[in-house]
């Protein structure tokens, strides 16, 4: 359930630059973890951001070797 954690900062990252508007498509470094794919993520996304304003958001995800997951793009409605 690691990657529940990483989307849950994902999606708080995502409304705190968002400004409360709706959240189209975000780009995601994810950390090889070892634990967290693309995939679950992906699903653990959908799952966290079901009623808020990043619901449906389109995720692009990367593999970095950094220690770190990070948002690196953030495209809401204008």
């Amino acid at each position: 359930m690691h990657e529940v954690g990483v989307a849950r900062e994902m999606l708080k990252i995502a409304l705190d630059q968002g400004g409360g508007r709706q959240v189209v498509r975000m780009k995601i470094a994810l950390a090889d973890d070892g634990h967290t794919t693309p995939e679950s993520l992906t699903h653990a996304f959908a799952m966290v951001a079901r009623g808020t304003p990043a619901e449906g958001a389109r995720l692009t995800i990367e593999r970095t070797a950094e220690l770190e997951s990070r948002v690196i793009e953030l495209d809401v409605q204008k």
